[in-house]
């Protein structure tokens, strides 16, 4: 059983290592800079609206109204970028999609789940049936919430028609 389970593991390495080109680590990369500026982001807009509360102390003063106004842009920019880029939302989705790959990889190794009773090349054509299906399954919601919050249009549609949506 040593034996199938370092074939196993050396197969799943070969496919991880060479065919996915370090895909999981990019997605596992890319979250955590993603969660960075999620929260680089929100703590900008936490002080800049702090320290506007906390410069009306100062009222009497000419540079409190210029001072305020710009923390304000800061806020409205700052939140503005967030929707724009979606750091959040994408921090999740790669978190998730890299999370998953590591859990089939580990079922894979362990013949479990769905690998469980399957011979070596049933098994280890279902670990890339399943991993692509993450990486397709991210792709879709990576592009789906791009086009117009989330809805998804199913076909054309002709001059002053209303798009369809799945």
């Amino acid at each position: 059983m040593s034996g199938q389970s370092s074939d196993r593991e050396a197969r799943a390495d070969r496919y991880f290592e060479q065919d996915l080109k370090g895909q999981r680590e990019w997605y596992g990369n890319r979250a955590s800079a993603y969660k960075n500026w999620t929260q680089v982001l929100g703590l900008v807009v936490i002080g800049a609206g702090a320290a506007t509360s906390f410069l009306q102390v100062f009222t009497p003063a000419s540079w409190v109204p210029v001072l305020t106004a710009g923390l304000g842009a800061l806020v409205a920019v700052a939140e503005g970028w967030q929707r724009i880029a979606r750091y959040g939302e994408t921090w999740i989705a790669y978190r998730t999609a890299s999370e998953r790959m590591k859990r089939e990889r580990r079922l894979y190794l362990n013949a479990a789940g769905s690998y469980r009773g399957l011979d070596h090349d049933a098994a280890f054509l279902q670990l890339v049936e399943s991993v692509e299906a993450i990486l397709a399954e991210e792709q879709q919601v990576y592009w789906r919430n791009r086009s117009g919050e989330g809805a998804k249009q199913t076909g054309p549609t002709a001059p002053g028609e209303e798009p369809k949506h799945a």
